[in-house]
């Protein structure tokens, strides 16, 4: 359940499909977060969405702005779009894989050592999915 003082708004990035969502939380008349969804294009798969960057303001992290955005995008794919599944995927070895899975996301596999961020640092794009909405 989203705290009291959070207030997630909903605006709207219209396609000519209508297949994108921005959702935006506002703490105090501030910007304190946002993510974004996403309706694939092709019919064979229409009937699930991405997530994608979900992000909430350093400074006010771990006071449930994120969580409250996922659980707002969740709905927002149910009842407006119609969609029966989301999907997103996450920089592993960085504990996101736990913050979902306690919104009700499940790992359905991982791409191993597709992300480089130097050298020698490789780390795995962990895929998630949220179904049934």
């Amino acid at each position: 359940m989203m705290p009291a003082d959070h207030d997630v708004a909903i605006l709207r990035q219209y396609t000519a499909a209508d297949r994108r969502r921005l959702l935006v939380a506002v703490r105090n008349d501030r910007l304190a977060g946002w993510v974004s969804i996403h309706r694939e294009a092709n019919p064979l798969i229409a009937h699930w969405g991405t997530i994608s960057r979900l992000q909430a303001d350093p400074a006010l992290r771990g006071q449930g702005i994120g969580s409250a955005l996922m659980i707002r995008a969740r709905q927002v794919a149910r009842d407006e779009m119609h969609l029966d599944q989301l999907r997103l995927a996450v920089r592993g070895g960085m504990g996101l894989e736990t913050f979902y899975q306690r919104l009700g996301w499940t790992i359905a596999g991982c791409w191993p050592r597709a992300l480089r961020f130097g050298p020698d640092d490789f780390r795995d794009e962990v895929l998630m999915i949220l179904t049934p909405l």
